[in-house]
């Protein structure tokens, strides 16, 4: 359009809207993508998988190659092409320091299906969020917290608040991945994860899981990765992989013809450049630019002509030098600002990057352009604000690489201070880039806080193995920060927090968590607060407990009780009861965790304790003393009581929707039925432990339910196979360091062994049973041990029945001496059997009517009617 004062026309553009571009391709596509060349083969099989999608046969591709080869482009030209215009497309990428940062490509992709601008406040991200999913359908209205959770927006959801951690993340993956079938009932959906080898633990499970679901929905799921990378599709019937390699000869020459024309005098040249970058199209368009830049070439793209020699014509070997060339070449001021943004990372916000480069906005305006126009950067976003990204991932590592040491910290240390000034009211959803930005600007008192937020918010989203990152380097950098008390509360603080993360994913009795609490229990007492001082002694517990070390465990716990009294604080006197339960039981003295687990449950809060699973080892307090107390109450000789006592925990635990509370109930309610002879009822909770862990992820309780599962099977008979089984499930379970209940498994072993004949493995089963509770002071099943060495000696030989009464008189000595009065009955049943045979029936019959006439309920336990049955035949022989 003709202008006044102006030579020549200028042309005039209409404001329709704002950019909608998120990625990196959609920018380059903006100004002008180079030609599209190969491939043909690839688009046409992504085109069969969408049409088989498209009938409800879900469908996987992954894009596999090197960088730079063309997997990103080869996906932008698939999904912006007529083939997917009645498809709903969701996009996300991963970046490079993705995989501390849990969740970040689901973030993402949620951002991208609800819209989300970077903008946009926590009332504006609740209304979009509820509004459009609320309008697919109400039905996925119960998702709708762990939603708004992971976008930082907080929820006043009181069922999501009363979740552990496992649960959350389960909550989020089922409701991502539920959120995507829905919609691909209305339309079909094509799902972008672009560059999984820097993906998180957490996204990589969603991925998994969105696989698994695949097969009748309509949905297309494209991922693309370095060949670096692994995961466990292959054998999916619908999942296809395609191996992308450099252009062949033919296609790097078509390439190339469109990126230099055909004049005479770059002829030579192609061969040259498809032979040194091997046709890596990526390294092809930046030897183009690099020739262009330095005026080897001379024109415009499509017609250039050569202007040196082609002998003297240079062309670094590799993709990365010959980017460090260009960056070299650029003015210093430009080269500046694009070190700058390389800093911030692979995007980059107007807004951060002009609160670090220190100039004016005009000029960093003109240099942004600048770098536009040599193809470093493209801009992405211009509403709410301008936002420019990296032409690949390899510009951005070669532009932060070219940064000196001190240049680099200095830059790191100022986004801190901005994102700080420009995000004073939403740091939350900022603090994983605080934290590394502060590491890597050595300022350490600020990383070490953000680290430690960042850690415990991973902890909060259940993403373990990113909790334990963060806050491992936080205890690192802790080390770095001035000697004295301010540095060692920071440490403690830090230590603290690492505890519980190192206990979910490294076990309770890792060496690990020994060392991590035993270095908070020294700092609590010399400059913590006595609460500190509680937690870390209750860890310390937790680990000598996990260990199966009772002898030290009951200290641990008895100095729990003594610093909880002392303070007499209700929630810490809860807790010392709730370590004093097992500490006391597995010690040999059931009455003590009676009356420990009836404290804990008398100080008990249901409304007031629901937080403190996720500070004393993620089970409820509650729970956990009725269900010690209710096996206390089985040894104790209240087979009745117990069944009661063990219904209401598990109640408890269900009435909580508290899954991992659920999970640590269920096996104490199968040991209390498996003690009265339920055997029918122990099939069932198996069942359910291992269906429950299997589904939510808890390891250990279902190694401990295929124990039972074994044992079940070892009790049908048959042949050596099933003790075989049962022997590796229990070696199984140990394997993980985990000596909870050992002890009771050694004494089922040994039954099983003796049902089979298998005398002599049964002895050796009772030996090494003894030798562990000399060795680590886990009393409770002793008597029991006694009892079948009597019955295996009299197997192996009915003459020995002199060191068989001997055995069984240990055994009801040692019950009596625990108030083990279920023990004393089984005890006092095997040398009743053996009197009879010996014809010492009076005798016999005094015996067991002494303790038998005790019990006041649990006649139709298997136990007691055994005892009543063998007693009725005494007495009747004896008349």
């Amino acid at each position: 359009t003709p202008v006044k004062g102006m030579a020549e026309p200028v042309e005039i553009y209409e404001m329709l809207g704002a950019s909608t571009i998120r990625s990196r391709f959609a920018a380059a596509a903006a100004r002008g993508l180079t030609t599209f060349v190969g491939r043909t083969d690839e688009i046409e099989q992504l085109s069969q998988a969408l049409e088989r999608a498209k009938t409800g046969r879900g469908q996987v591709i992954a894009v596999v190659g090197e960088p730079g080869v063309g997997k990103s482009r080869l996906y932008y030209e698939f999904t912006h092409s007529h083939r997917v215009q009645d498809c709903l497309l969701i996009e996300s990428v991963s970046v490079s320091y993705g995989k501390a940062t849990a969740y970040l490509p689901v973030i993402e992709l949620l951002r991208s299906y609800f819209r989300i601008e970077s903008r946009d406040d926590a009332r504006i991200i609740r209304e979009k969020v509820t509004g459009r999913l609320l309008s697919l359908d109400r039905a996925l209205e119960p998702f709708m917290a762990a939603f708004l959770w992971l976008l930082d927006v907080s929820t006043d959801d009181t069922q999501w608040e009363r979740l552990d951690p496992p649960q959350r993340r389960q909550q989020t993956l089922d409701g991502v991945k539920r959120l995507l079938l829905r919609e691909s009932q209305v339309q079909p959906v094509v799902v972008v994860f672009e560059d999984l080898h820097w993906i998180d633990a957490e996204t990589q499970a969603l991925v998994d899981a969105l696989v698994e679901s695949l097969p009748a929905a309509r949905v297309l799921l494209l991922v693309n990765y370095r060949p670096e990378y692994q995961h466990t599709w292959g054998s999916k019937t619908y999942y296809r992989q395609l191996r992308i390699d450099p252009l062949p000869a033919a296609s790097a020459h078509e390439l190339l013809d469109a990126l230099l024309g055909d004049d005479s005098s770059v002829r030579a040249l192609k061969p040259l450049l498809v032979q040194r970058t091997e046709g890596t199209p990526f390294f092809l368009e930046e030897s183009v630019r690099t020739l262009v830049e330095t005026r080897v070439l001379v024109g415009a793209r499509g017609a250039y002509r050569l202007q040196k020699p082609l002998s003297t014509i240079e062309v670094p070997a590799t993709v990365k030098a010959l980017l460090a060339a260009r960056i070299d070449r650029l003015p210093s001021v430009e080269k500046g600002v694009l070190q700058a943004a390389s800093v911030i990372g692979t995007d980059v916000p107007f807004g951060l990057l002009q609160a670090i480069a220190g100039m004016p906005d005009e000029d960093l305006r003109k240099h942004l352009a600048q770098l536009q126009a040599a193809e470093f950067l493209y801009e992405t976003n211009l509403f709410p604000e301008l936002e420019h990204t990296f032409k690949h991932a390899l510009t951005h590592e070669v532009a932060y690489g070219t940064l000196l040491g001190d240049r680099r910290r200095t830059l790191h240390a100022r986004i801190v201070e901005a994102i700080e000034r420009l995000f004073a009211g939403r740091l939350t959803e900022q603090v994983e880039q605080l934290a590394h930005h502060a590491a890597r600007g050595e300022v350490w008192d600020r990383a070490v806080t953000y680290l430690h937020e960042a850690g415990a918010k991973a902890f909060r989203r259940s993403t373990y193995s990113e909790a334990v990152a963060y806050l491992t380097q936080g205890l690192e950098l802790a080390g770095r920060l001035p000697p004295g008390s301010e540095q060692r509360r920071q440490e403690l603080r830090m230590l603290l927090a690492l505890g519980p993360a190192l206990q979910m994913t490294r076990g309770f009795a890792a060496a690990e968590v020994e060392r991590t609490y035993a270095r908070a229990r020294d700092l609590s007492e010399e400059i913590g607060e006595p609460t500190e001082l509680f937690q870390a002694l209750w860890g310390l517990w937790l680990h000598t407990a996990g260990r199966g070390r009772y002898d030290r465990a009951r200290p641990f716990a008895e100095e729990l009780l003594a610093v909880a009294e002392r303070l007499g604080d209700r929630a810490l006197l809860l807790e010392a009861h709730h370590a004093m339960s097992p500490s006391t039981l597995w010690s040999g003295d059931p009455e003590a965790t009676r009356r420990h687990g009836e404290k804990g449950m008398a100080l008990y809060d249901q409304e007031a304790d629901g937080s403190l699973a996720f500070l004393y080892g993620g089970h409820d307090p509650g729970v956990c003393c009725r269900m010690h107390s209710a096996m206390a109450l089985w040894f104790l000789g209240y087979p009745k009581s117990a069944l009661e006592r063990s219904r209401a925990g598990l109640a408890l635990a269900r009435d909580l929707s508290h899954l991992a509370s659920i999970a640590n109930a269920l096996p104490f309610a199968m040991i209390v039925h498996q003690l009265r002879g339920e055997g029918a009822v122990v099939r069932e909770l198996a069942e359910s432990i291992i269906t429950l862990s299997t589904e939510r992820g808890f390891p250990q309780w279902l190694l401990f339910g295929k124990v039972f599962e074994a044992l079940l099977q070892a009790e049908q008979g048959g042949d050596g196979a099933a003790i075989a089984q049962l022997r590796g499930a229990i070696a199984e379970y140990r394997a993980t360091g985990n000596e909870l209940y050992v002890p009771g498994f050694f004494s089922l072993l040994a039954t099983a062994l003796l049902k089979h004949g298998a005398i002599d493995e049964g002895l050796g089963a009772v030996a090494d049973a003894l030798a562990m509770a000399d060795a680590t002071g886990s009393r409770v099943w002793e008597s029991d041990y006694y009892r079948l060495k009597g019955e295996l000696l009299l197997a192996r030989d009915p003459a020995a029945g002199q060191d068989a009464e001997i055995a069984f008189r240990q055994a009801i000595e040692i019950a009596r001496g625990q108030s083990a009065r279920s023990l004393e009955l089984r005890a006092a049943v095997s040398l009743g059997r053996l009197w009879e045979r010996q014809g010492k029936r009076q005798e016999a019959a005094r015996v067991l009517a002494e303790i038998h006439g005790w019990f006041t309920e649990g006649f139709d336990t298997v136990d007691l009617m055994e005892a009543k049955s063998l007693l009725d035949r005494l007495s009747g022989a004896s008349t």
